[in-house]
């Protein structure tokens, strides 16, 4: 997909997560807007694209958050590349793999930040982040992957070249 596209998507997203969802869903437990999109670009289109708007979100968010720089990018660009390697078309026909690979990519993408934040010196209460945070998180995710697959399968279908003979 052309970068011009990619931009442009990638900071209204950055934008939708950052500045709107804390307006309309208050508390610790929102959607991950830039890891579904992410994710459901890698299990749509491949082609180790969704590591580059893993790498690209990820930078996005770092220069937008307060954790410490690097903890995003390195945790999207981590997952976008797993989720290219689900791609195959077997994996975009089923709209089971999707859920399944957004709810384990966010217990893996909120465990490994807060691992990493430990390391850092900051104090995690695990038991308390694992059950109130990461886990509803994860299902929330799970919720609204469907919408954010449906989008992006349409989105695919309109930038995904076509042969012309």
């Amino acid at each position: 997909m052309s970068p011009y596209l990619v931009l442009p998507l990638l900071i209204f997203v950055l934008l939708a997560q950052t500045t709107l969802l804390p307006l309309f869903v208050p508390g610790p437990v929102r959607p991950d807007l830039m890891l579904m999109l992410v994710i459901g670009w890698g299990v749509v289109h491949g082609n180790g694209q969704a590591a580059l708007w893993g790498l690209g979100g990820g930078l996005l968010l770092d220069l937008f958050s307060g954790a410490p720089f690097g903890i995003h990018t390195f945790g999207l660009a981590a997952i976008g590349w797993l989720a290219d390697t689900l791609q195959t078309n077997f994996f975009r026909s089923n709209v089971l793999v999707p859920l399944f690979t957004i709810f384990v990519a966010t217990l893996l993408y909120h465990i490994g930040q807060a691992a990493v934040m430990q390391l850092l010196g900051y104090t995690i209460n695990w038991a308390f982040y694992s059950f109130n945070v990461v886990l509803p998180t994860a299902i929330l995710n799970t919720v609204l992957m469907p919408f954010v697959y449906w989008i992006l399968q349409r989105l695919d279908r309109v930038v995904r070249p076509r042969l012309s003979w």
